[in-house]
């Protein structure tokens, strides 16, 4: 509801609700199953008391949260709702609320328009609606090159059927590819709404680099540091030893890959430097 409401009374969101949705005393009163009367006392403050039978009622009606009717909340959505008002299984119902499935996914999916719109190409796919479509026209493609090839017996006409039977698509293809572009969209406009923050993690490696590198030239020459891959190799596991998770038999693998990698990366270093300091 795009509506603001302001803190009232039980009287006073009814007054909203039923002039925001035009419905009149007599309307809401059929509606909810009581007499008019009884409703027109308490619009016009005869009386203070509505029962909580038709307080459930009216926000049913107006789909609102009955904590909203009763001032408690300027919040009109319902948080509340019975597993056959959502159109849910049991099954898809017990997914959620024992965390078989991301809830904060299933969020950011459903608030999304694209995906919504997903939801009926996948309802097509499941039902055959545009893969029937298909199979109809293959098998117009498949009558006419028979019909071609049985009539008509040349080179050309060989060709021809050839041609006409290429025309045929598997009749899931697309379906299929409608589906993946559509979710695809849908999951990229989701992360572009929740954006991403690197920073962080930028400035913590930044800030663990320079830490390393202040603590492995300690007393040196700033400008002529003497550092060996084994000495980085060993700062560099002891900065992510402690990680949560972290495998030391793989930590050892990494260890000797990363040496191994910088030593070949400085000796190729040394070999082009001598390259291009020997007189030609």
């Amino acid at each position: 509801m795009e509506n603001t409401f302001l803190p009232g009374t039980v009287r006073n969101r009814l007054e909203d609700l039923m002039r925001i949705r035009k419905v009149s005393q007599t309307e809401l009163a059929l509606k909810i199953g009581c007499r008019d009367s009884v409703l027109s006392r308490f619009l016009t403050g005869k009386t203070e008391k509505l029962s909580d039978e038709n307080i459930i009622r009216i926000a049913r009606i107006f789909n609102v949260s009955t904590d909203f009717l009763l001032g408690i909340t300027t919040i009109p959505d319902r948080k509340n709702y019975e597993i056959d008002e959502l159109g849910l299984s049991a099954q898809a119902a017990r997914n959620l609320y024992t965390g078989k499935v991301n809830t904060q996914v299933i969020n950011r999916l459903l608030e999304s328009p694209r995906f919504a719109e997903l939801t009926y190409i996948l309802e097509q796919y499941f039902n055959d609606t545009i893969a029937s479509g298909y199979a109809v026209q293959n098998q117009m493609y498949a009558t006419i090159s028979n019909l071609t090839r049985k009539t008509i017996k040349t080179t050309e006409t060989a060709q021809a059927t050839k041609d006409i039977s290429r025309l045929r698509t598997p009749v899931y293809q697309a379906d299929l590819t409608t589906i993946e572009n559509q979710f695809m969209a849908a999951v990229k406009e989701v992360k572009k709404e929740i954006g991403n923050d690197f920073t962080a993690q930028q400035t913590l490696t930044k800030e663990t680099v320079e830490q390393m590198f202040g603590e492995l030239t300690k007393g040196q020459d700033i400008e002529n540091p003497q550092i060996t891959p084994e000495q980085i190799t060993a700062a560099v596991l002891d900065s992510i030893a402690g990680i949560d998770g972290a495998d030391n038999a793989a930590l050892e693998q990494f260890g000797q890959a990363l040496t191994h990698f910088m030593q070949s990366t400085l000796e190729r270093a040394a070999t082009q430097e001598k390259k291009h300091e020997s007189p030609e």
